[in-house]
């Protein structure tokens, strides 16, 4: 399976991709991968970029092999992450997702999402409303 990511930001920053290869003979590592990235979680620590974008990547190709739509998958992927689980500027450089899956079964189908990250307001922004 292969996974591209085309990853859209802010408007002044260039959009990039970043591509995922699975195979099964490479679960074990996927899933250690994944339980480093929760297990951060779960002391606190914030995700950057990569890790974000891999955690995403990983409950694609679970979701995926639990045999969901990608319908599903894509109503799902914002409810993983909060704003105060990322680093500072993550969710402002994931603001538009656009993951391409190929597969035996599924030839380049594309999940779009947008604002996977919840953006809140920045307190500068309150004071100059507020002004």
């Amino acid at each position: 399976m292969k996974i591209e990511v085309l990853v859209q930001g802010d408007p002044d920053v260039q959009p990039f991709t970043k591509t995922f290869h699975y195979e099964k003979i490479d679960e074990d590592i996927f899933v250690e991968s994944a339980q480093l990235i929760k297990k951060r979680l779960l002391n606190n620590m914030r995700l950057n970029i990569d890790e974000t974008l891999e955690l995403f990547v990983t409950c694609i190709v679970a979701s995926l092999n639990e045999n969901k739509t990608l319908c599903e998958i894509q109503k799902y992927i914002p409810e993983l992450l909060l704003p105060n689980q990322v680093m500072i500027g993550v969710p402002e450089a994931l603001r538009k997702l656009t993951f391409t899956i190929t597969t035996n079964h599924i030839d380049g189908e594309s999940i779009s999402v947008s604002t996977p990250i919840k953006i809140n307001p920045y307190f500068l922004n309150e004071q100059k409303q507020s002004a």
